[in-house]
């Protein structure tokens, strides 16, 4: 059957096989369309192979016959797939060669095309070489020659054309050579898109289902390969989720923590208190038993003036008495000499008085020089003595000076010492006051120190109740979210040198609050309505994002979350750090020196560095610890200075209390009185002895006996009421002695009070106020607590440990931490590692996770979808043109036409596809848009969340799944044109109508391969062709392919010959020869 060449076709015309399997040296001619036919086993399909891996490189060998094990090395060997040595034809080296040669009707020329395959062992991978050779013929190609028997393929570098050997350079690898033939045969497509379409069309299989069909044999197979990527990117992202997650548990675990931690402190508190109470209340106890003890003392002194005024009247009877028994015994010369010795013994009574009362007196002058002279030692700071006037004080008891000299210097000391103690006065009330006020004061920073030596950063106070009701009121509002203060957030000050001038400088701001941008509106109402106006909150919704200047004070300051790095910033980059004045100079508007010169706005000032509280960075606790210890151990030395200096004036005027600065409660001239007195007794005593003497005094003295028994009994009642004097004196002085050992006590109770209160100066002021509500509660009672009170605050504080270390252990567990780190003495330790967690790493990891968020989605969109998307719109372009080519070629009366509907259960992806439109249908637009688009958004997340968990992975990768497809036929029947799905009438046909529009649709597909205007191959292959059409259908199709100018190879079982070859060109048969095949032009019968 002759047909003419079409003058758009490059057609091929002869193929040689040199030792490719069971060929060894076999030349083929090709008229056009041509049947390859043998039976089973004969080599159709390998022809067709030797062709597909000539042209494309294609290594699926034998598809339609759905065998795997072919290979390019069982090619050239010969594997026969038999045991043994022979099952291989060829052994050692081998080369073969599959060459076409075709011709070109343009170009009125030959077109040679070839690929060599050196194999050099049964094991190693054979290397295949390519070649194209214009104006050239297979027969002039020494591809190999016999001689005799034997037959001797020519090694590629021995290859000649006409005679002439081809160089180096014209052997090409697999992907240039086979893109460099495609080129040579006019094609303009790719090589891979080129062999699919060739394969698909060679392996077809009719499927009943059309939407599997066109899936696997028109599109092309997707190549997405950013899914990869992006499952590495989404297990980063979960990688840093699982650290931003364990973190925060560790976060909400060290919040248990510190929470308990402040329990224990509260319970630690209290029993303090509780101990200081019960210390202060033994105290009062002790002084309120001292009030009633001498309160008893007094009632006895006053029944001892009673006793004394009885005693008084005691002896005025004892006295009448005795004067009874004078006169009883009164005679003449008794009387005479009674009343001499009478008045004698009066005279000497008296002198024996007054000697006393002399004696007594002068007493009183030596106690009052002892005083004086104490009182002198005392004051000879503040007013010290001449050394006459020291003298003369010294001498009041004396009789070197006259009276009214010792009173005249009595006097002027007591002025001075009056003027002296009005100055005492003065100065103790300003102590007391000064004291009071510094115990308040060190009563805040013992306080303070407390809470930093437990690792709390202290602020102050109106900041962090701010802080408390700001968060408390966002919370009440459902928003759980972080209110920071600046300073917190300041991980590191990275040049220590710099931290107290660059600290200074920014003041109260170090304690502005930081919320999240997304809550500042709600931040600054609360601001207004709870009119908080100590507080500041940074906007830092408004803060405009900025890297740190170089050399600005924000250089030294690491903050890791990006809110107060924003803020530092705004605040720090206008601030030059300057080494010297002449530097500042250099930086008028902002700039700042270590010691504080700071230049703002054209002008200078220096900054007084020295009352800045330090509170920047992981090391602000101790260095506020240490400012803070030393600010307390100064006002420990001024308050010890002051209690010493008040004791001492205590002292002083104590002393001078104790003195009777009234010179007419003294008789200063008590010596020479005294001495006077005592001659005088001594007198009277010699006068009254010489009476006693005489012997006529006793003849009267038997009348007086009665008389004495009467004063006998006066005497005996005076004696008893003495007695009674006694016993009441005793127990003044048993009283005495208890008020001694009480005030002792006192002393002791007072010591171990004053002791607990230096240790916890912050508590004595609540401690007061709490006894005091205590004793309202119990009416006054002085004792309103119990040792047992104190013992149950203790289990208090022992359970609050055992909740503590429970709570420390399983953060240790969550952590990795060592389990040993637990107990009250790691709260502070707990405490460094929440402020470490919650203020850096914490945000570090939420930093990353949003970058990582960023990029996860970035990639998902710019690559994924957007590639999905592209290949999407590639496959609507390529249907497009193939239903123009449909539309173009009729088969019969009928015309076909594909039909691509979007998957209802990928909906969401031609969703996000459709408002990319807005953004040019571009990914990277959009990302980089605003991105308020709340659906948007969660379609994003919710389309990535479904590929990311979709365990096929071809699912969502593969672009042809993203619709459902059909063919529509048109049949025209007169005027009508009656349209039907080919899936709807699947169910009916025959297995020939199932596969007619099936060989159309893969012809139109390939057709996309060669350009309508161009001349170029136009290759098809068919392999087991039309295995179930009908002898109509084969011609039907046949005479298809050859009015759009195919050029196909069909390899068929010799039944197909008569319903085939009757219809093209030429027919090959296979002929088996021994182990080797042989091709015959025209029908062979076997």
């Amino acid at each position: 059957m002759q047909t003419q060449t079409p003058m758009n076709r490059k057609s091929a015309t002869r193929l040689l096989l040199v030792q490719w399997s069971r060929f060894q040296n076999v030349s083929v001619k090709l008229e056009g369309s041509t049947l390859f036919t043998g039976i089973n086993g004969s080599g159709k399909s390998t022809i067709l192979d030797a062709v597909t891996y000539l042209i494309t490189g294609n290594t699926q060998f034998n598809k339609a016959a759905k065998d795997r094990d072919r290979t390019v090395l069982g090619y050239v060997r010969g594997d026969t797939k038999s045991n043994g040595t022979a099952r291989y034809l060829r052994s050692g080296e081998v080369i073969s060669y599959v060459a076409m040669e075709f011709d070109d009707p343009v170009a009125g020329a030959p077109l040679v095309v070839g690929v060599c395959i050196e194999s050099p062992n049964e094991t190693a991978k054979p290397a295949s070489s390519w070649f194209i050779l214009p104006e050239t013929t297979l027969d002039q190609i020494n591809f190999a020659r016999r001689e005799g028997n034997m037959l001797w393929i020519t090694p590629k570098n021995e290859l000649t054309v006409r005679g002439e050997r081809l160089k180096g350079n014209a052997f090409l690898g697999r992907e240039r050579g086979t893109e460099q033939v495609i080129r040579a045969l006019g094609l303009r497509c790719g090589v891979s898109k080129y062999r699919g379409k060739l394969l698909k069309m060679m392996a077809f299989h009719p499927e009943n289902n059309i939407d599997q069909f066109i899936q696997e044999c028109v599109l092309e197979p997707g190549k997405i390969e950013s899914l990869s990527e992006l499952r590495e990117q989404r297990q980063q992202f979960e990688r840093l989720q699982d650290v931003y997650v364990r973190l925060s548990e560790g976060k909400s675990q060290l919040e248990v923590i510190e929470k308990r931690s402040q329990d224990y402190e509260k319970k630690k508190r209290t029993l303090h208190i509780r101990e200081l109470l019960l210390s202060y209340q033994d105290l009062q106890v002790l002084e309120q038993e001292e009030k009633e003890v001498q309160s008893r003392k007094s009632v006895l002194e006053e029944q001892l003036k009673d006793l004394e005024k009885r005693q008084t009247e005691l002896e005025e009877a004892q006295k009448t008495a005795q004067e009874r028994l004078r006169i009883a015994e009164n005679s003449t010369v008794f009387q005479d000499m009674k009343e001499t010795m009478d008045s004698l013994q009066r005279q000497i009574d008296a002198a024996a008085v007054e000697s006393r009362v002399w004696e007594q007196r002068l007493k009183e002058l030596v106690a009052l020089e002892q005083k004086l002279t104490e009182l002198g030692i005392l004051l000879r700071r503040d007013l010290p003595l001449e050394t006459e006037e020291q003298k003369a004080l010294s001498r009041l008891s004396g009789t070197e000076m006259d009276t009214q000299t010792k009173i005249s210097v009595f006097q002027k000391y007591g002025e001075k010492v009056d003027q002296q103690d009005t100055l005492y006065e003065q100065n103790k009330i300003h102590l007391q006051d000064q004291i009071r006020a510094r115990e308040k004061e060190m009563a805040e920073i013992t306080e303070k120190i407390r809470k930093l030596e437990a690792n709390c950063l202290v602020f102050p106070p109106e900041i962090e109740r701010a802080r408390k009701l700001i968060r408390q009121e966002l919370k009440n509002q459902g928003i759980d979210t972080e209110v920071f203060i600046f300073a917190e957030l300041v991980q590191e000050v990275v040049d220590p040198e710099w931290r107290r001038a660059v600290e200074t400088f920014l003041g109260r701001k170090r304690f502005y609050l930081i919320v999240d941008g997304a809550y500042c509106g709600k931040a600054m109402r609360v601001l207004k309505e709870k009119k908080l106006y100590s507080a500041n909150v940074v906007l830092t919704d408004k803060l405009p994002e900025s890297e740190v200047k170089k050399g600005s004070a924000a250089e030294i300051l690491k903050i890791p979350n990006v809110y107060a790095r924003r803020y530092a910033n705004s605040l720090l980059n206008g601030i030059h750090l300057c080494e010297d004045l002449d530097e500042l100079h250099d930086y008028p508007k902002g700039g700042l020196t270590r010691d504080g010169m700071l230049a703002k706005s054209y002008a200078v000032s220096p900054m007084d560095l020295s009352g800045t509280e330090l509170c920047l960075g992981e090391d602000a606790i101790r260095l506020q610890l240490e400012q803070t210890k030393e600010e307390r151990r100064g006002k420990e030395t001024l308050q010890r200075k002051d209690k010493d200096a008040l004791a001492r004036i205590l002292d002083c005027r104590r002393q001078i209390v104790g003195i009777d600065w009234d010179p007419g409660h003294y008789e200063f001239s008590a010596a020479e009185s005294l001495e006077k007195s005592k001659k005088t007794k001594r007198k009277l005593e010699s006068d009254l002895q010489a009476i006693r003497d005489n012997p006529d005094f006793t003849a009267v003295l038997k009348e007086q006996e009665a008389a004495r028994e009467q004063a006998k009994d006066a005497n005996a009642a005076v004696t008893e009421n003495s007695l009674k004097m006694g016993k009441c004196g005793n127990s003044i002085e048993g009283y005495s002695k208890e008020l001694t050992g009480i005030r002792e006590s006192i002393a002791l109770k007072k010591r171990d009070y004053e002791e607990k209160c230096d240790l916890h100066l912050e508590l004595k002021t609540p401690m007061l106020e709490e006894y005091e509500k205590l004793r309202k509660k119990k009416d006054g009672a002085l004792k309103v607590l119990t040792q047992r009170s104190v013992d149950n605050s203790k289990s208090d504080v022992k359970e609050c440990e055992k909740l503590l270390e429970s709570a420390q252990l399983e953060y240790c567990r969550l952590s990795e931490l060592d389990i040993n780190q637990r107990g009250v003495g790691y709260i502070a330790f707990y405490r460094e590692e929440y402020r470490n967690l919650a203020h850096v790493k914490i945000e570090e990891a939420r930093q990353r996770l949003s970058e990582q968020a960023e990029k996860l989605e970035s990639a998902f969109m710019n690559d994924f979808v957007a590639e999905i998307d592209e290949s999407v719109r590639d496959a609507k372009r390529e249907m497009e043109a193939i239903n123009q080519e449909l539309k173009q070629i009729p088969f019969g009366s009928d015309t076909y036409r594909f039909v691509m509907k979007e998957r209802p259960d990928r909906s969401i992806f031609f969703r996000i596809c459709r408002k990319l439109q807005d953004y040019m249908s571009s990914a990277e637009a959009y990302m980089n848009s605003g991105r308020d688009d709340e659906e948007m958004e969660h379609d994003i997340k919710e389309f990535m969340n479904i590929i990311l968990s979709e365990e096929d992975e071809q699912e969502y990768t593969d672009y042809r799944r993203y619709f459902s497809y059909d063919m529509e036929i048109v049949s025209r029947q007169g005027d009508q044109e009656i349209v039907a799905n080919l899936s709807k009438k699947q169910g009916s046909a025959s297995n020939g109508e199932k596969q007619t529009p099936y060989f159309i649709i893969l012809a139109a597909s390939l057709l996309q391969c060669y350009p309508k205007n161009s001349c170029c191959a136009r290759l098809a292959f068919i392999d087991e062709a039309f295995s179930a059409l009908s002898r109509e259908r084969i011609e039907q199709m046949v005479k298809y392919f050859e009015e759009n100018d195919f050029q196909v190879f069909y390899a068929a079982p010799p039944e197909k010959i008569s319903s085939i070859g009757a219809f093209i060109q030429s027919t090959v048969s296979l002929v088996c020869t021994g182990r080797y095949t042989n091709a015959v032009e025209g029908l062979v019968k076997e």
